[in-house]
């Protein structure tokens, strides 16, 4: 089934098909190692300049003789299954997977548990290398910097490419989601912006549909 994003973007239209996810799925997803045990969750998502997904941070442990520790899985070695995803990681590999090898984050002086603390917010990422959690949530503002809601979802496809964003409107603009084209690097964004920048004039939405979760059936959504 193909569920088409209408957006004001000279007559742009974005794709989404029922083998999406979205962000707030994926980052609660379970982990699962080699042999489909469960190891872990997902606990954030690293996206490059070009808005695609090279790797997940996950929490796994508690057994394998060690205690809870975040692990760093580049997105080719990543499976989605009908459960979450799984990994290639077992008890004998655990150590290749180490949060800070593939220079996606930046190594600091931060203890272990400082470490496993600021996964979710604070980590530092390399260069064009942010986090999920860098855009979730922020303020959107139209290019006049007037307030219009703040970012409520992504949707990626099954590749890890982001299709859109859904922002949530809130005061004059009603109280509903809209899904959007997401602009990036080289459109004026960068994490740790106060909020993300709509690239329009707010007399320019017009009458848009409003974006309904209940016709989006990403990958890990209830059919009904």
């Amino acid at each position: 089934m193909v569920h088409l994003i209408v957006t004001y973007d000279v007559l742009e239209v974005s794709t989404v098909t029922g083998q999406d996810h979205t962000s707030e799925s994926l980052m609660d997803a379970e982990v699962f190692g080699e042999s489909g045990e469960e190891i872990g969750n997902v606990e954030n998502v690293l996206i490059n300049q070009d808005n695609q997904i090279v790797a997940i941070i996950a929490e796994v442990g508690g057994f394998w003789g060690i205690g809870a520790t975040h692990v760093l899985v580049p997105w080719e070695e990543v499976q989605l299954t009908d459960d979450g995803v799984q990994v290639p990681i077992v008890e004998d590999n655990v150590d290749d997977y180490d949060l800070f090898d593939s220079g996606y984050i930046s190594q600091d002086d931060l203890s272990q548990t400082e470490q496993a603390r600021q996964v979710d917010d604070d980590v530092e990422t390399g260069d064009r290398i942010w986090k999920l959690t860098d855009l979730l949530d922020d303020y959107a503002s139209f290019n006049n910097r007037v307030g219009y809601g703040y970012i409520d979802n992504i949707l990626f496809s099954r590749e890890g490419e982001i299709q859109a964003i859904v922002i949530h409107s809130a005061g004059n603009f009603g109280n509903a989601p809209y899904a959007y084209p997401f602009y990036g690097y080289g459109y004026g964004w960068a994490p740790g912006n106060a909020s993300y920048m709509l690239q329009y004039e707010e007399n320019e939405i017009g009458d848009m549909d409003v974006f309904d979760y209940r016709e989006y059936n990403g990958m890990w959504d209830d059919d009904d």
